[in-house]
């Protein structure tokens, strides 16, 4: 009995073991057969299972060809998958002879709120529209309300990810206003091995990026590298590609590789960049650089996983001439820029539109915002505070020229000096330079976060020969002769050999070796805001130098000596000392001590300069130390404002002379000298150093007006 129950079991068994094999068999043999039919009993329940997953219609047409195991893809002869999110729009794609590929994974993936990832989509002739509103909503959010939700990426949004995109004739029109972005983009282009003319894809790219408008041009000597992820192992590797075009106010041309230019941004190539102002053409991008005039480059540039790196072989801007190798990390929070400028030559004047200047003439400016005040001086344009806020910066800068913009003073050489921005903390630290023999160094500090902004510099100017940096106080026979501006050597031979053969023109109308502390603070959103209020001192002395006997005479105007000089020819005098001392409270410049002396005479200066108004007020008044005959002596004054000085005299004193001299002259000629007659005053002491030497401002200051 047992027996016979084991064998009714073993059969049964066998025969269930068989009919499992046998469906499995069927299963199987199905499952080729639809791998090797494509599929094609399942167009119908495989549309509706597609728009049931996206939560969007579906609709496919014509050809119908699928694989489901290894590397599925599905190609259809045309295809429309609607637009998600609500959004007024025809479709999110809408393409004819499609292949797509993808894996599981990602579809899992997606389903658990990652973005869409899809390995290969080719198409003959594809439409796809990428729109977002302010809300978020976006026609590419496919899976409805119910499919998890995850943060964006950043750098990409939640764009579908696509691994390889081949369109032989395609237009993607983007729109988010999350990100600011609408363009429109036209490909058109083949693969076609062995084809005349080879393979290749050109793109138009028109509209704008955030605030920077586009309009480009694309070649590309394969697929095109549009939206590929870099997550993705069937990545193509980089491919040629041309780019030329405007970027806002840029022109730009680009040849080099990529391997994506939406997105991940992979690419590396040759670079020529150029625009009307570094400003303008970075301000679009969150990167802040500083106003200047016309600018070109030619280098090399490169992108990958958020960090820009450029190296600028050539660089002009106005007249300067610059390189440089910079980094800029858009990972970080602010972005940060680091890097190296150097170059040959840089002017001042190029820089002048960043602190509101004007450019100097060596390259044409778009006019400020706000014209410049009549009569007014100091630049009065804001500056762009909220741009240093926007990133942060540490820019190491080595110059070998830096000039002035005028032949009225030598340049400097050999500038260093590192450029810190940091939380809206601008700061030039560890500045040096040589000039005529000396040294300038020092660092200045803008903070933009206080209201108003505060600024500072601490500078130090030591051993720097005065003719042979302010070439202006040479002589035209000083001129002549006139030694490089770093021949310490040369300039220290012509200030002894002044001093010594004072029976000589003299090389210079003033010379000697500059020392000067400077040490200055302000508030303001402007060059003349800062200047208006600033407070502070500066101390500047003058040693081992000479002084024209010529302007000495004319200082003192003493007509009689100034005549002898003119007959026998001008002569250095030595100075003893020569000193400026000012102190500057809530933008008001006051004379403390000014006082030039040489054997001759001695000079001193008092007054104020008024930086807020430009109002100047200033008196130069000479004591002669040897008595003269004809001395017209009087009190010299310097008025009127800074755009529009006036230099006069005294008019009291000088009028009461002559009419003396005229009165006296009516009664008996001779006697008419008198009034004219200076004795001279002589000084023991050194009028440098002893207190309260300064001239009482009263004759010459304006009024100081409140702001």
């Amino acid at each position: 009995m047992r027996r016979t129950a084991v064998r009714a079991w073993s059969g049964a068994a066998r025969w269930e073991l068989l009919a499992a094999a046998a469906v499995l068999g069927v299963v199987v043999l199905a499952v080729a057969a639809g791998e090797w039919s494509g599929w094609r009993v399942l167009r119908g329940p495989l549309q509706d299972a597609l728009a049931r997953a996206a939560a969007v219609p579906v609709q496919s047409s014509g050809r119908f060809h699928a694989r489901l195991l290894w590397r599925p893809r599905l190609e259809l002869e045309q295809i429309t998958v609607g637009a998600a999110g609500g959004i007024e729009a025809p479709h999110l794609l809408q393409g004819r002879n499609v292949l797509l590929e993808w894996r599981w994974r990602d579809l899992w993936r997606w389903s658990r709120g990652e973005a869409l990832r899809v390995r290969t989509l080719q198409a003959g002739a594809l439409d796809l529209r990428l729109l977002r509103d302010a809300q978020g909503r976006a026609t590419w959010q496919l899976g409805g309300a119910d499919r998890p939700p995850k943060e964006a990426d950043p750098e990409r949004g939640d764009l579908p990810r696509i691994g390889l995109l081949t369109v032989n004739d395609g237009r993607i029109v983007v729109d988010d206003r999350i990100t600011d972005t609408q363009l429109q983009i036209r490909l058109q282009g083949r693969e076609a091995e062995g084809a005349a003319g080879g393979s290749g894809y050109r793109a138009s790219v028109t509209g704008r990026y955030r605030t920077l408008p586009l309009d480009l041009q694309l070649e590309s000597g394969s697929a095109l590298p549009l939206l590929q992820d870099e997550q993705d192992d069937t990545q193509l590797p980089p491919t040629p590609l041309l780019v030329k075009g405007t970027a806002g106010a840029a022109r730009v041309r680009f040849d080099g590789r990529a391997a994506s230019l939406v997105g991940a941004r992979q690419f590396d190539g040759a670079l020529q960049f150029g625009g009307p102002s570094l400003a303008q053409v970075a301000q679009p991008l969150g990167v802040t650089l500083p106003q200047t005039p016309a600018f070109q480059l030619n280098g090399r540039i490169a992108h990958d996983a958020g960090v820009w790196s450029l190296r600028a072989e050539r660089a002009t801007i106005g007249a300067s001439q610059l390189a440089g190798e910079f980094r800029y990390d858009t990972r970080a929070s602010p972005p940060r820029l680091s890097g190296r400028l150097e170059g040959p030559r840089l002017l001042l004047a190029d820089l002048g539109p960043s602190i509101g200047a004007e450019t100097g003439g060596t390259r044409a400016q778009p006019a400020p915002d706000a014209p410049q005040p009549a009569g007014r001086v100091l630049p009065q344009r804001k500056f762009d505070l909220p741009s240093l806020r926007a990133m942060d910066a540490d820019v190491q800068v080595a110059i070998d020229e830096l000039q002035f913009g005028t032949d009225a003073m030598a340049p400097m050489r050999g500038l260093r000096t590192r450029v810190l921005l940091e939380r809206g903390v601008l700061q030039v630290q560890q500045l040096k330079a040589a000039v005529a023999g000396g040294q300038a160094s020092g660092s200045t500090r803008l903070d933009s976060n206080a209201d108003p902004p505060r600024w500072a510099a601490q500078l130090r100017f030591g051993g720097i020969d005065i003719a042979g940096w302010l070439r202006g106080v040479r002589t035209p026979e000083g001129q002549r002769k006139e030694p490089a501006p770093g021949d310490a050597r040369r300039l220290q031979q012509q200030r002894r050999q002044a001093r010594q053969q004072t029976d000589q023109a003299p090389p210079a109308y003033v010379t000697g070796v500059l020392e000067a502390d400077v040490d200055l603070t302000g508030a303001g959103r402007s060059t003349a805001e800062i200047l208006g209020s600033m407070d502070g001192r500066t101390d500047l002395t003058l040693r081992d130098g000479t002084m024209s006997h010529l302007i000495t005479e004319a200082l003192g105007i003493d007509l009689a000596q100034a005549l002898g000089v003119l007959v026998r020819g001008d002569q250095p005098l030595p100075l003893r000392c020569a000193r400026l001392t000012f102190g500057v409270d809530d933008g008001v410049l006051k004379v403390q001590r000014a006082v030039i002396d040489n054997a001759d005479t001695t000079v001193r200066i008092g007054g104020t300069i008024n930086l807020r108004t430009e109002a100047l007020g200033l008196v130069a008044r000479a004591r002669p130390k040897d008595a003269s005959p004809v001395s017209l002596r009087s009190p010299v004054t310097v008025t009127g404002t800074l755009g529009a000085p006036q230099i006069g005299v005294e008019g009291a004193k000088l009028t009461g002379r002559v009419l003396g001299a005229i009165a006296l002259g009516s009664v008996f000629p001779p006697l008419a000298l008198i009034p004219l007659f200076d004795p001279g005053e002589k000084e023991q002491s050194d009028p440098c150093v002893r207190g309260g030497a300064a001239v009482p401002p009263a004759a010459a200051s304006p009024p100081r007006q409140s702001r």
